[in-house]
């Protein structure tokens, strides 16, 4: 009786287990690229941070966009700061995480050989458009030291062999370029979206009537007819240049002749 008992079950748990008899939500979803690569939500970062763990340099916590993913937002440099900040008001960016994985990588040794080795990046970035971009914050100084441009190339074509990903170093100078920096900085601090979007459909239908305006003329016709604030245009404006709907001219610092277009419109 034990034995039938045992083989009854058996054939049971083979039932039970069958591709046929498992539902939708047991069947293993494949890994994407980017998952790979560590863009998921609350993703992890691999270096562990603490305060004044870096002491030669600016470390902390940014505060965490809807674009990162990260379940928490270090920086160990004023660079990786800027980063981060580069990275949460460029509309082109679909989400981007913090040092999320490590790579491994081979390099050839003195005796012919080749030794393995490893390197955790500062940013993982994807596209609107389906492209990743590995990005590291790095003062020029660190860039063109011996010891990291032996490393680089090897890198950069192992992730460009084994993820089709493109390698990115930005140094001070890409950090910090004006007018980026400052457009940057003004665009952030209007990121909150208000209870009252109306002032965000005035800009709208502004510049539906007008094709290309500036940012002046916008702020004083609608807050002329008396319905919103001077700064509650501009921000109106700000947050529509954050999704990607507006286009403004970022070669000159925003101000009131900035100019200002649909994204989709011709120049």
């Amino acid at each position: 009786m034990k034995t039938i008992k045992r083989i009854e079950t058996s054939a049971r748990f083979a039932k039970r287990h069958s591709p046929q008899q498992r539902s939708s939500s047991q069947i293993v979803r494949p890994i994407s690229t980017a998952e790979r690569l560590g863009l998921r939500k609350e993703a992890m970062p691999k270096r562990s941070w603490k305060p004044r763990k870096v002491w030669v340099a600016r470390d902390g916590i940014f505060p965490k966009s809807r674009k990162c993913l990260s379940s928490y937002a270090p920086f160990e440099s004023s660079l990786e700061a800027i980063a981060h900040l580069l990275l949460s008001v460029d509309h082109r960016i679909k989400c981007y995480a913090c040092q999320p994985h490590t790579l491994h990588y081979w390099m050839p040794n003195t005796d012919g050989g080749q030794d393995k080795h490893e390197y955790t990046p500062d940013f993982v970035a994807l596209t609107k458009d389906g492209c990743l971009s590995i990005i590291d914050a790095k003062a020029s100084r660190f860039a063109n030291d011996e010891k990291w441009t032996k490393r680089e190339p090897f890198i950069r074509a192992a992730y460009q062999r084994d993820f089709g990903a493109e390698f990115l170093v930005w140094n001070e100078f890409d950090l910090r370029a004006e007018p980026r920096l400052s457009n940057a900085r003004k665009l952030y601090r209007h990121r909150f979206q208000p209870a009252d979007l109306s002032a965000e459909l005035s800009v709208r239908k502004a510049i539906e009537s007008h094709g290309t305006s500036t940012i002046g003329r916008l702020c004083e016709e609608i807050a002329g007819n008396g319905h919103h604030a001077l700064p509650d245009v501009f921000g109106a404006i700000m947050r529509l240049a954050l999704t990607g709907e507006l286009l403004l001219d970022c070669q000159t610092h925003y101000g009131r002749e900035t100019a200002v277009r649909f994204r989709g419109d011709a120049a």
